[in-house]
């Protein structure tokens, strides 16, 4: 329920405003986008199919996708269950590090949040870019798509080099500060990938966030990965599993 609360916090804000004190601050900004493409808190875990398109195959894959939070900060974790090549590997995203694990592995391996975990989806994009906890607002300006309907353009950039992607640029509707589309750019600079947020679910209660998110490689023509969240569950899950320690034999 928080991350809704914030994002009806900023809207009645919003709503109540003078004309010429309308927008949010960017502290409110990134939260309201967080708040929007994330599920409340009370979720703990996600299954989610994956189809990744190249101009040469189609697969598909299937995972969950749960969450930790702690003193320590936060955790996910991500576990295929489907294609039978891939049962069984997980990826775990820490506040320190984030780790592979598989089947035929004796321990976990470090890894990056820019690994890729099935087609495009690296374990950034997969476990989801909260902009409030990793950027600031660089720039934002007004600009309007084709059919002359206004949009907002914000260029974050990244608060370390910790982070996966070290600049993003999203496209934002401003009447319910939901992010329509996001580049990820490379360290170069070059546009990398441009996420599509294609289809928000409301839950019972008003919590809101992105069930199908669609990600184009802009450097890779021919290439999309699209992820559906098919199922959520909230039941608590053991510490245990976020702990990279625990991974492995006994």
């Amino acid at each position: 329920m928080k991350r809704a609360l914030i994002a009806l916090t900023v809207l009645v804000a919003l709503a109540a405003a003078p004309a010429l004190a309308q927008e949010p601050t960017d502290a409110e900004l990134l939260a309201a986008l967080d708040a929007a493409r994330f599920t409340d808190d009370d979720i703990t875990t996600l299954t989610i199919r994956i189809v990744s398109e190249t101009p040469d195959e189609t697969r598909e894959a299937q995972l969950s996708l749960s969450f930790f939070e702690s003193e320590d900060g936060s955790f996910a974790r991500i576990e295929f269950a489907e294609p039978e090549e891939l049962a069984g590997q997980i990826f775990l995203s820490t506040p320190d590090a984030t780790f592979f694990f598989g089947p035929e592995l004796d321990f976990p391996i470090k890894t990056s949040a820019t690994t890729e975990v099935f087609g495009d989806s690296a374990v950034a994009q997969t476990s989801g870019i909260r902009f409030a906890d990793s950027y600031v607002v660089e720039e934002r300006r007004s600009v309007s798509d084709e059919p002359g309907t206004e949009r907002w353009e914000i260029d974050l950039v990244a608060i370390d080099f910790t982070v996966a992607f070290q600049a993003v640029t999203v496209t934002v509707d401003p009447e319910s500060l939901r992010p329509l589309s996001a580049i990820l750019y490379a360290v170069s600079g070059l546009p990398f990938y441009e996420v599509f947020y294609e289809d928000y679910e409301e839950r019972e209660g008003g919590d809101v966030y992105v069930r199908t998110q669609r990600i184009v490689n802009r450097l890779l023509l021919g290439r999309i990965t699209t992820s559906v969240i098919l199922e959520i569950g909230t039941e608590t899950l053991d510490p245990s599993l976020f702990d990279p320690d625990a991974l492995g034999p006994p």
